[in-house]
């Protein structure tokens, strides 16, 4: 069987070129020409001076074959399943012979909305057409598709146990099990979309809410803002206590249980959320509300004036204790204001010279290459070193640098070499060899001009178009992109466009390209689908 695809319009075709030894059944001809019959494709009959064709309208249809490409859920499954029994069955009570209907996943057409197959028949009477064997067809699609495991996969069983369990395939059993197993999706579905709806309804009644809510007495506001304990909620069969002082009669609350900590840091057993304040507004709720709020400001407030004084005593107890000896306070000493330096007699103490401000230069000493220490420089200098030599400054009483050591003049300053790539000579522009060049990563993606939005190409088989339950790229804004308007191939380091029998065709560099035929792209060409322009990066 040879077909071809012809674009006439907004419609695709499949056609078939009708041969000189090809013998033609008149009778399902012109059943499948004047009919329109429930899962067959609706068909057209052209001469054109000697050449016969058959045509049949696949537009803004897919094969089953690009259908069935990845994972299969059970929707998908029956919804084909059920499409080609339904077509099989239409054409037996067409009186059309099964065996002109095409069993092959290539020239199975599917409507990727709802998920509906749709068959052809060719009506060419050869000795080489053979009645096809139902069972093995059916059976050969479930062994070669890759269904969803994050779904109940029971159907799945259901049907290998009648495949395997029945010894002849009657279309009729069949039928029943897949309406079975489509009458338990609908059931299966139905009951989370009726508890999802009674959540919606359902609303808290006015008196539940009301008595959630306690009933607070006339507050009086503290002058304080550390909180109190406060028993809100009173256990209803707990007794009133009355006391008689001075004369009257006072309502006394039961007394509040002692803690053993102060209740500095504890929050009120209940509090008055804003929500229960709009619900249920007093004076005395404000009160009580405006009462909690102060209390855990001053909370706060206590908490970061707590970590600031503990920062403060770290830095000062590191300034005075790390570093091996006590900065010294010139108010303390002598009329010189020297300070003992561990490791030197007292004796030797001389007189510091003075703090240069920051902003004056600082002359640099004579010094000779051997007199640079190699031993750490803050640990010898005070132990070889007077005082009075540039060996360190102290900037600040609470902050000592470290030593920088000092390049004789004269001499250049050594920061270290620059390795050479390749033995290049030191003084001449180094030429990176091709291995040690940073290659540029390969990342397939289409840039759409509307919104400039990237789309990363991450499957073998990227589909484009506007059924968001079937395509990997969704296009919402856009209706002349058909359902399932074109796919991108990745086979190894190329790439292939295939338009998948849109309406508004499939065009590369402004060429409109064949429905279902592999086309390669390149770097920086342009794809339009329909009227929406892409551009095909690899980087």
């Amino acid at each position: 069987m040879e077909f071809f695809y012809e674009n006439q319009g907004v419609n695709t075709y499949l056609v078939y070129k009708i041969k000189e030894g090809d013998s033609i059944d008149t009778l399902s001809l012109g059943m499948i020409t004047n009919n329109n019959i429930p899962g067959l494709i609706k068909t057209i009959f052209t001469q054109m001076d000697e050449f016969r064709f058959i045509k049949y309208n696949v537009s803004a249809k897919i094969s089953m074959k690009q259908f069935f490409t990845g994972v299969v859920n059970r929707k998908r499954l029956l919804g084909v399943f059920d499409g080609i029994v339904n077509a099989l069955i239409s054409a037996e009570e067409y009186m059309i012979d099964i065996s002109s209907v095409i069993l092959d996943l290539d020239y199975i057409f599917v409507d990727v909305s709802t998920c509906e197959a749709t068959l052809i028949c060719l009506p060419i009477t050869n000795n080489e057409i053979q009645k096809p064997d139902l069972g093995a067809f059916f059976k050969n699609i479930m062994v070669n598709t890759q269904f969803d495991q994050t779904e109940n996969s029971d159907h799945v069983t259901k049907i290998f146990n009648y495949l395997n369990g029945s010894p002849l395939f009657s279309l009729v059993d069949f039928k029943k099990l897949i309406d079975g197993l489509k009458n338990e999706q609908s059931v299966n579905t139905t009951p989370v979309q009726q508890v999802v709806s009674v959540r919606k309804v359902v609303q808290p009644k006015p008196k539940e809410a009301l008595e959630s809510i306690p009933v607070v007495n006339k507050v009086q506001p503290r002058t304080t803002p550390v909180p109190q304990p406060i028993q809100i909620n009173q256990p209803k069969s707990q007794p009133v206590v009355k006391s008689t002082v001075s004369g009257t009669n006072n309502v006394v609350k039961p007394p509040i249980q002692q803690q053993s900590q102060p209740v500095i840091s504890e929050e009120p057993e209940k509090k008055i959320s804003m929500f229960n304040l709009l619900m249920h507004y007093s004076k005395e709720n404000k009160a009580l509300y405006d009462q909690q709020k102060a209390a855990k400001k001053a909370k706060n407030d206590a908490q970061k004036q707590a970590q600031a004084n503990q920062n403060v005593n770290g830095n000062a107890s590191k300034i005075n204790g790390n570093y091996g000896y006590k900065i010294p306070n010139v108010n303390q000493n002598s009329g010189n204001g020297s300070f003992a330096i561990p490791g030197q007699p007292a004796s030797n103490i001389q007189q510091p010279t003075p703090i240069k401000q920051q902003n004056q230069p600082t002359a640099r000493p004579q010094t000779q290459p051997s007199q640079i220490p190699a031993q750490p420089v803050v640990q010898q200098s005070l132990q070889n070193k007077p005082y009075n030599q540039p060996v360190q400054q102290i900037q600040n009483v609470q902050q000592v640098q470290t030593v920088q050591q000092v390049q004789p003049q004269g001499q250049p300053m050594n920061f270290g070499n620059t390795t050479v790539l390749n033995n290049g000579k030191i003084g001449e522009t180094t030429v990176l060899s091709g291995d040690l060049q940073q290659t540029q990563a390969v990342r397939p993606h289409l840039l759409r001009n509307k919104n400039n939005e990237i789309i990363n190409l991450t499957k073998p088989v990227f589909r484009i178009g506007k059924e968001k339950s079937y395509v990997d790229y969704f296009v919402s804004d856009n209706t002349a992109v058909s359902r399932s308007h074109a796919n991108i191939i990745t086979r190894g380091n190329k790439y292939y466009i295939v338009d998948t029998n849109s309406t508004n065709h499939t065009f590369v560099n402004e060429k409109m390209i064949p429905s279902n035929a592999e086309t390669e792209i390149h770097h920086g060409d342009k794809i339009r689908l329909g009227n929406e322009n892409f551009e095909f990066k690899l980087y």
